[in-house]
């Protein structure tokens, strides 16, 4: 989609996501399909639903009624917001807005989304297990944005938007109140231990919120492994006064508790999973029937060498337009590593999605002039990753200035040419700041110390800071690389490896580990240091993410990084709830990171050295219709846009029934 008018569309859009909810809230209208907005969107559905909300809200801060009699009047009052809303996005829309939105609607009215097929795409072959809530590896959070669901869902990144999904859009009487009302007809899928499909009750959310706020494993000792417990910590009671409601309330105003509802880690389950798993999902990672949800897909075959392979729930409750969700007959995801071997299954048919590197995607494209190009922004930046842990005794990194001459001396421009063939763009932190606008602009961001294009004046800067922090010619520094992660881009390691030996004059040692073993070094402690990485990010806002990985002592900080300064301001972002407050204490908090705020040098340095976002670059088959949102931005939390997905199955080129 052009993005022209997006900037235009985000200030005419944004107000507080507060706001919005408390006003849904007395109006009665946290029901599905009404957005939550940030910032602003892209799509224009969404805007109109923006715009509609916008309506409501300004209606209802004019209003000084009892409450009896603002019920009795909302049918009129809805009807009236929706009327005011069309009306204002008629006068604000330039007439190339006006003709954009009048096309879009004539082909979705054109459009006859059909029911049948079987989806088939690729993913990396990274996995470790289906506990909802102790995963940490994108293939599994993929996984479950298709098997699984949370009470709140992204509709749309760009913003972000919110949507209902188990529950309804939580009604916020105050600062500290969330209402979660199950009203809309999610059941369990009719499978052990839920066979019959019983409903899903507020009792389920409590058990599954419960469970992130004890952090035990099976035998009731503490789990490091719940990463994102910080969150759920906040809550400071729950009440289930029927078995459609529970009411969670914090401990104190919170702007990060919503997030909760739809971030990676929220999946919910069933009682009678948690209940009957709990060490299972630990020693039995590839046993498919270990999954109890409430999805729009069933999974039911699991191989870690080859695939998942899940099919359509005949119950799923959503519908789009009228029709039942999802259209897909199933959805298989294939573990293929090897890139030849993914452009193969696509050229061949095996596969009607393809996300490849760049030239690779361009030679598809050029066989295939009439298939779907497609290219966003990936949502998990690479970075190389410090310990501070003061009580491990062999800890090379707790002298702050040699993590940051290391940060110095990345190479962003030639990691990115190597890894991403050029198709990325170097970051500041976890969030992409070129997409969300939640951090230091690209252009300026091109002036700081280790992001400068020339690195000659970086380079000699680290070897005086190395040689300031005692660090002798040839020392050895141990790393670990996620054996994976060389498998997709052999040599990456090696790449690495003689930057920072040839810039700072010192020996690496390379040490190749997979996912599990790396988990394991970081809960115990004795975490060397990673490259390159992964590393998770979510919608744009970063406060709920840093008050669980850089407050001392969080769940999420497993790599001891403690900086009172920092925690200070990620606390207060915590309880903000003005977003653009927030969104400047987040820059603040940024230069602290990068070793750039005057105050601190870089005793603030980060845990993380964030080198850059890759461009997901991809192509599908003409038989493939996907949401047009799914294409802003690749993003491991999910949207769980799948659902929506359908395919022309009288097109000339749709494969038919795959074996």
């Amino acid at each position: 989609m052009e993005r022209r008018n997006y900037w235009q569309r985000m200030r005419r859009s944004r107000m507080s996501r507060r706001a919005l909810l408390r006003a849904s809230g007395r109006a009665g209208v946290g029901a599905a399909g009404l957005a939550l907005v940030g910032c602003g969107d892209d799509d224009d559905d969404a805007q109109q639903q923006q715009q509609q909300a916008a309506a409501q809200v300004q209606q209802q801060q004019q209003q000084d009624q009892p409450q009896a009699q603002q019920q009795a009047e909302q049918p009129q009052q809805m009807q009236q917001a929706e009327q005011q809303a069309e009306q204002q996005a008629q006068q604000e829309a330039t007439p190339a807005e006006q003709q954009e939105q009048q096309q879009q609607q004539a082909v979705q009215a054109a459009a006859v989304r059909q029911y049948g097929g079987n989806y088939t795409l690729n993913i990396v072959p990274n996995w470790d297990g289906f506990d909802p809530h102790r995963v940490q590896l994108a293939t599994p959070f993929q996984v479950f944005n298709d098997t699984l669901m949370r009470l709140n869902q992204i509709y749309n990144n760009q913003g972000p938007v919110y949507a209902a999904s188990i529950a309804s859009l939580p009604e916020i009487p105050d600062d500290e109140t969330y209402i979660f009302r199950f009203d809309q007809g999610a059941k369990f899928w009719d499978r052990y231990p839920t066979e019959g499909g019983r409903t899903f009750t507020a009792s389920d959310a409590e058990a599954n919120i419960q469970r992130q706020i004890d952090s035990l494993d099976a035998s009731g000792q503490p789990d490091a492994r719940f990463w994102r417990a910080a969150l759920y910590q906040d809550t400071a009671s729950m009440d289930v006064p029927d078995e459609d409601t529970l009411i969670c309330k914090t401990n104190g105003p919170n702007a990060t508790y919503l997030e909760t509802t739809h971030m990676g880690y929220s999946f919910m389950t069933s009682i009678e999973a948690l209940e009957l798993w709990d060490q299972q999902w630990i020693d039995e990672q590839t046993n498919v029937e270990l999954m109890s949800g409430v999805g729009p897909f069933i999974p039911t075959e699991f191989s870690p060498e080859s695939h998942i392979h899940m099919v359509r729930n005949p119950d799923f409750w959503q519908t789009l337009d009228g029709q039942q969700l999802p259209f897909l007959d199933s959805l298989t995801w294939r573990f293929l590593g090897d890139p030849t071997a993914q452009e193969t299954a696509y050229r061949t048919g095996a596969l009607d999605d393809f996300s490849g590197n760049a030239v690779a995607i361009e030679g598809v494209e050029a066989d295939f002039p009439d298939h779907i190009r497609y290219d966003r922004g990936v949502v998990l930046p690479l970075a190389m990753r410090f310990n501070y842990n003061q009580e491990w005794d062999e800890n090379p990194w707790l002298d702050r200035r040699v993590p940051y001459a290391f940060h110095l001396v990345m190479d962003r421009d030639t990691i990115i040419d190597a890894v991403y063939l050029g198709k990325g763009k170097p970051s500041t932190q976890q969030h992409i700041n070129w997409y969300h606008g939640w951090s230091i602009p690209q252009e300026e961001m091109r002036t700081l110390p280790g992001y400068r294009p020339t690195k000659d004046e970086d380079i000699a800067t680290a070897r005086q800071l190395m040689d300031a922090a005692g660090v002798a010619a040839g020392t050895n520094y141990p790393m670990i690389v996620a054996d994976i992660f060389e498998g997709l881009y052999p040599g990456s390691s090696e790449l690495y490896r003689s930057m920072y030996e040839g810039a700072l004059d010192i020996s690496v040692n390379i040490e190749l580990l997979p996912y599990d073993g790396i988990t394991q070094r970081l809960t115990e402690g004795r975490y060397p240091g990673q490259f390159p990485i992964w590393v998770g990010a979510g919608t744009g806002d970063p406060t709920g993410e840093w008050n669980s990985r850089l407050v001392f002592g969080a769940s999420g900080n497993l790599t001891h990084y403690n900086f009172k300064p920092v925690e200070d301001i990620v606390k207060t972002m915590k309880v903000t709830l003005d977003a653009e407050a927030r969104r400047e204490m987040a820059n603040e908090v940024t230069y602290i990171l990068l070793g750039e705020d005057e105050r601190y040098g870089v005793e603030g340095f980060a845990d993380f050295a964030i080198m850059g976002n890759g461009i997901d670059t991809g192509i599908y088959w003409p038989y493939v219709n996907v949401p047009e949102r799914s294409l802003n931005v690749w993003e491991r939390e999910g949207w769980h846009w799948r659902k929506e997905v359908w395919m022309d199955t009288s097109h000339p080129d749709f494969p038919g029934d795959r074996a």
